[in-house]
C-alpha cells in the first residue's frame, strides 16, 4: 500500500462522506458535514510535529485549492520544516508582512473612500458627494500619496493657495482631510501622532483665522447660499441693468459678455447663447448653454436695439457702471458684479458632483488641452447644460423655500 500520494482528484470530487482522508506525508483531506445531506465542506489539512508538539496548518478549501496544488503547499512547509521554520509562525510572518507594506502604500485618496464607505448609510448621499467634491476639487494633489507620508507642509500646499480667497472653504477641507488622517491612524495605515491638520498652536501659527479674513480678495463676492435672495429682488423690477445683472449671475459669464449680448447671439430654438471670438477675453467661441430662467428673462426683453441689454432711445449697451449701480441698490455688502463667478466656482465645489474642469469651462477658464478637445467634440456642452440648470435652479428654490412671497426667478414681463 503507498504511504505517499494516496488520494487522486477524482475521489477528492466525488467525496461525500464525512471523514479524514489521508494522501500521506502529513497531507490530509478534512470533510466535514453539512445542513444539506449529502454534501461535505472539504478542506486542506498539514499535520506535523515541531519540538514535541504536533500542529495542524490549513492550506486552503478543496473547492479552491486542487489536489496538486495541496502538494505543492505541504511540500513547501517540509522543506520549511527541514530548515528548522515553523510553516504556521512563517506564513503568519509573511502575511505580517504584506500587511505592513500594504500599510505603507496605502494611499489618501483610498483611505478617503474607505471612511466615506465606512459611514454608509449613516451619511445621506449628497453629503458624501460633497466630501468627494470638495476633496477631489482641492485635495487633488495628495490622493497618490502615501497617506502614512503626509505631512503639515503637504497640507499647507493644498490649503493656503485658496485660504484667503475662500477662508471657510478651505478650513473645512482642512478639517475634512484632518478626518481622513485621524482615520487612517485609527486603521494602521499611519502612525500614532498629532494630526499635521489640527489648528491650536499648529496651524494658528501659519495662516489667519478664517473670522480674520474678507471671503474674497480680489473680488469680493456673496457667499453663494445669499446669492439666490439677491437674484429675486433683481428680477422682481422691470429695470435693464437689474435684468442684466440677473443674466449675468445666471449665466455665471463677465460683466462686458453679458452686457454686450446680442440678439443675434441668441439662438433660442438650441437654447444657446454663443460669444463669438472677439468678444471673449481669450478669443475663443463660447457657448453659453440657457436655462429655463435665462429664457424666460430673455423673453422679457424689449427690442430697443441689437442689443438685448441697452435703454430706449440708445444703440448701446448699457455701461458697467450701470450693473454696479443696481448691485449696490440691491446690496451693501461691498461685493462686486465679478464676484458672482466665483460664487458660482464654489458653489459647484461644494454643492454638486460637477469636475472642477466642467466648472472651468462653464466660467471659460482655460483647462487644458484634453478637456478642450472635450469641449470642441460638444460632449460637454450637455454636461455644462444640465450643470447651468441645476445652478439656476438653485437661484430660484431657496428663496421659495424661506418665504411665503416670492418672485419667481422669470419674474414679470417688461413693457417695450
Amino acid at each position: 500500500m503507498r504511504t505517499w500520494d494516496r488520494l487522486s482528484a477524482t475521489f477528492v470530487r466525488g467525496l461525500k462522506k464525512p471523514g479524514k482522508f489521508y494522501d500521506g506525508g502529513g497531507l490530509m483531506l478534512s470533510a466535514a458535514p453539512t445542513k444539506t445531506e449529502g454534501v461535505v465542506s472539504k478542506a486542506w489539512l498539514y499535520r506535523y510535529q515541531l519540538d514535541r508538539r504536533e500542529r495542524v496548518m490549513g492550506l486552503g478549501s478543496a473547492r479552491v485549492v486542487s489536489l496538486a496544488e495541496a502538494r505543492a503547499k505541504a511540500n513547501e512547509a517540509r522543506k520549511l520544516l527541514a530548515a528548522g521554520v515553523d510553516p504556521i509562525s512563517h506564513r503568519h510572518a509573511e502575511r505580517m508582512a504584506a500587511r505592513a507594506a500594504e500599510l505603507h502604500t496605502a494611499t489618501f485618496k483610498q483611505v478617503l473612500d474607505q471612511l466615506i464607505d465606512s459611514h454608509g448609510d449613516r451619511w445621506r448621499a449628497k453629503h458624501a458627494t460633497q466630501w468627494r467634491n470638495s476633496m477631489t476639487t482641492y485635495a487633488k494633489p495628495l490622493f497618490e500619496v502615501a497617506v502614512g507620508d503626509i505631512d503639515t507642509a503637504m497640507v499647507v500646499t493644498v490649503i493656503e493657495p485658496e485660504w484667503k480667497r475662500a477662508p471657510q472653504t478651505m478650513d473645512r477641507v482642512r478639517r475634512r482631510i484632518g478626518e481622513v488622517l485621524g482615520f487612517a491612524e485609527v486603521r494602521g495605515f499611519r502612525k500614532p501622532g498629532p494630526n499635521p491638520t489640527r489648528w491650536k498652536n499648529h496651524f494658528d501659527k501659519l495662516l489667519p483665522h478664517p473670522r480674520e479674513l474678507k471671503p474674497v480678495v480680489h473680488h469680493a463676492a456673496l457667499a453663494y447660499d445669499a446669492v439666490p435672495s439677491l437674484c429675486a429682488k433683481l428680477v422682481a423690477t422691470d429695470a435693464i441693468p437689474e435684468l442684466c445683472l440677473a443674466f449675468t449671475i445666471l449665466t455665471a459669464s463677465r460683466s462686458q459678455e453679458a452686457r454686450g449680448a446680442r440678439w443675434d447671439e441668441i439662438d433660442l430654438n438650441a437654447k444657446l447663447w454663443i460669444v463669438p471670438p472677439s468678444r471673449m477675453k481669450r478669443n475663443r467661441e463660447h457657448r453659453v448653454p440657457l436655462s429655463k430662467e435665462a429664457l424666460a428673462l430673455i423673453e422679457r426683453l424689449p427690442r430697443n436695439g441689437d442689443h438685448l441689454f441697452s435703454l430706449k432711445g440708445n444703440a448701446k449697451p448699457i455701461v458697467a457702471m450701470s450693473l454696479r449701480k443696481a448691485l449696490h441698490r440691491h446690496s451693501d455688502d461691498g461685493v462686486t458684479v465679478h464676484g458672482f463667478r466665483s460664487a458660482f466656482r464654489d458653489w459647484g465645489g461644494e454643492r454638486t458632483n460637477a469636475p472642477r474642469e466642467l466648472l472651468e469651462v462653464a466660467l471659460a477658464h482655460a483647462v487644458g488641452n484634453a478637456t478642450e478637445v472635450a469641449y470642441a467634440r460638444g460632449d460637454l456642452l450637455e454636461k455644462r447644460r444640465r450643470i447651468m440648470q441645476q445652478w439656476a435652479a438653485f437661484l430660484a428654490a431657496p428663496p421659495a423655500r424661506a418665504t411665503g412671497n416670492v418672485v419667481a426667478l422669470a419674474g414679470r414681463r417688461s413693457r417695450a
